[in-house]
């Protein structure tokens, strides 16, 4: 008996699922699906660090466009799963994200983002109606898929060309060192002493000489320009995925019309309110709360030297607990905290990887130090930065379900995307030439995303040594450093625009890459709704929807291999001067 004659004797809503042993060719398609995607992506990461492109190419295989291997539920099961690496991809992106440099450097997101947005509609308009004959709603609509990108592919094309990650989790490598360094302090050592505290503070006080890895790319300005711009983009996507079926509904002989300024506001509305009460949220109430009289550290950092942890920290028990308890104590905040995030996300109509994003970036804020914090006598004077390295949520993650999202939650997700591609449609003659031509547009549109970075390199009186060596800078000693140049009286604009160039174009091509946004906008296009229907409701024709997947695919896959190629050769450069 198979498992779907199991199901079937299940039907009954007082009778359980009967348990069975599953048949080894059903076991042998799961393993061989899960291991066949980590080894081909390891593989794809050496070559051209895009692992994501033979996780595609797998998921197409094995699912519906080619071989047909996974059966439908399994093909719906791997889509839940694999979402859930989506969120974790963006949580994990909110945790390790600057904050000083997102808030500082959000209005040129926010260019750089309409930028990547409004250049592809138009374009789109322009060839579509002009050179392909479409209708100027069926144009936007294709427009509309192509303007957005793919936060998830973004966030895991820096994984895999950041030179000092050992896996998909992404942390700063000095955290791990002031974690350990954390956990080795004696209790005892207190202030007072000062043989007792320089001699515990000594190993604190200088991890540049243990420490000389650059960033993570993520770290950086520019790498926090690119994330934020995404973010940015996949809010406005969530907007227009909003329109398109309100706007084929008023195409459509039905009664009644939608409430277009509503459909339009809401998730612009609920995006909004949650950007501004979170953080007004976590600095009031959620911070205070975690760092009242050092509650949430007795809870959440690993014991140190003779010092005892969690309950025992609180009312004097028994020494017990190690770094695996602080860390599952930080797992069920982290899951706690996301979770609520999605809900409030989900239920106002805003994006759900949004409310994961937020998520991350609050718990990131919740364990700063305060700068003036109450410690008792017999406390050591610890730095904030090792304090925070022992709170930090983003090591926590890393250690509990880094590995669990890398090897199987990612892989898993971009495979979903791959079997979500109608492969053997896309290549009649019309098809094939028209989605390439089309594809080509959508690239230059969405390179065009990296011109604000020109500009603000060109007229930004912080230019620090364009005219430089950047490849040579990391190998300089600290005793002989690159002076600090000033943008208007040492550099000339052409230096400045020279220099410019690679960030830019790291800043364009980083967005190029459309995934599960463009697939999502481009179906509810083509069925007029996000739940399918009757394609005939929808703006987009079979060829012009089939045109739309070639160009959101073929943007998928040269993305990450371009961003790989580039911070493999230029990744000084891109990180030069401001962007560092």
């Amino acid at each position: 008996m198979d498992i779907s004659s199991l199901a079937a004797l299940s039907a009954s809503p007082t009778s359980s699922f009967p348990y069975a042993q599953p048949e080894l060719p059903t076991l042998l398609v799961a393993l061989s699906f899960l291991f066949s995607l980590n080894i081909l992506r390891i593989g794809a990461d050496l070559a051209f660090h895009a692992g994501l492109v033979a996780e595609l190419f797998l998921g197409m295989v094995y699912g519906a466009p080619l071989a047909g291997i996974l059966p439908t539920n399994w093909e719906a099961t791997f889509n839940v799963l694999g979402y859930i690496g989506l969120v974790c991809i963006i949580f994990q992106g909110g945790l390790s994200t600057n904050l000083s440099l997102l808030l500082s450097n959000l209005p040129l997101s926010c260019v750089c983002a309409l930028t990547g947005i409004g250049i592809p509609i138009a374009l789109s308009i322009a060839l579509l109606t002009a050179g392909y004959g479409y209708s100027p709603l069926e144009a936007f609509a294709a427009g509309a898929a192509l303007s957005s990108t793919s936060l998830g592919t973004t966030l895991a094309a820096l994984n895999s060309v950041d030179r000092q990650q050992t896996s998909a989790a992404r942390m700063d490598p000095k955290l791990e060192k002031r974690a350990e360094q954390f956990r080795e302090m004696p209790r005892d050592a207190g202030p007072a002493e000062e043989t007792s505290g320089s001699q515990a503070r000594m190993p604190l006080s200088e991890p540049s000489a243990t420490i000389s890895a650059p960033p993570a790319l993520q770290q950086t300005r520019i790498g926090t320009v690119l994330t934020s711009a995404a973010i940015i983009d996949d809010v406005v996507g969530l907007v227009i995925a909003a329109l398109i079926p309100a706007l084929a509904n008023l195409e459509s002989p039905s009664p009644s019309k939608p409430n277009l300024a509503w459909t339009l506001i809401r998730p612009l509305l609920s995006s909004l309110l949650i950007a501004v009460i979170t953080p007004v949220a976590a600095c009031f109430v959620l911070r205070p709360v975690f760092w009242f009289r050092g509650f949430g550290e007795r809870w959440c950092a690993p014991r140190r030297v003779g010092e005892e942890w969690g309950r025992g920290r609180l009312f004097s028990g028994t020494d017990c607990g190690p770094e695996s308890h602080a860390d599952l104590v930080k797992m069920s905040i982290m899951v706690c905290v996301l979770s609520a995030f999605l809900a409030i996300a989900y239920y106002t109509g805003s994006s759900m990887l949004f409310g994961a994003y937020m998520a991350g970036l609050t718990l990131s804020y919740l364990v700063t130090p305060p700068r003036e914090s109450s410690h008792a006598q017999d406390q050591p004077a610890i730095p904030p930065e090792d304090r925070a390295a022992a709170l930090s949520f983003a090591l926590a993650y890393a250690r509990t379900v880094g590995p669990l999202q890398e090897f199987v939650f990612a892989p898993i997700f971009f495979a979903s995307i791959g079997y979500a591609i109608p492969f053997l449609l896309l290549w009649r003659p019309a098809i094939l030439w028209r989605g390439v031509l089309y594809a080509v547009l959508m690239f230059l549109g969405k390179l065009a995303a990296g011109l604000p970075i020109m500009l603000w390199s060109v007229l930004t009186t912080r230019g620090h040594g364009c005219n430089q060596d950047a490849d040579a800078a990391p190998a300089e000693s600290p005793a002989s450093p690159t002076p600090q140049l000033d943008g208007n009286l040492t550099t000339s604009t052409r230096d400045r625009l020279r220099a410019s160039m690679y960030p830019a174009a790291f800043m364009g091509i980083a967005m190029v890459s459309r995934g599960e946004i463009g697939l999502l906008i481009a179906q509810i296009a083509r069925n007029g709704s996000s739940t399918g229907g009757s394609a005939e409701n929808g703006l987009l024709s079979e060829e012009g929807f089939l045109v739309c997947i070639w160009a959101i695919l073929l943007c998928t896959l040269v993305g990450p291999i371009c961003v790989g190629i580039i911070v493999r050769r230029w990744r000084s450069r891109v990180t030069a001067g401001i962007w560092a």
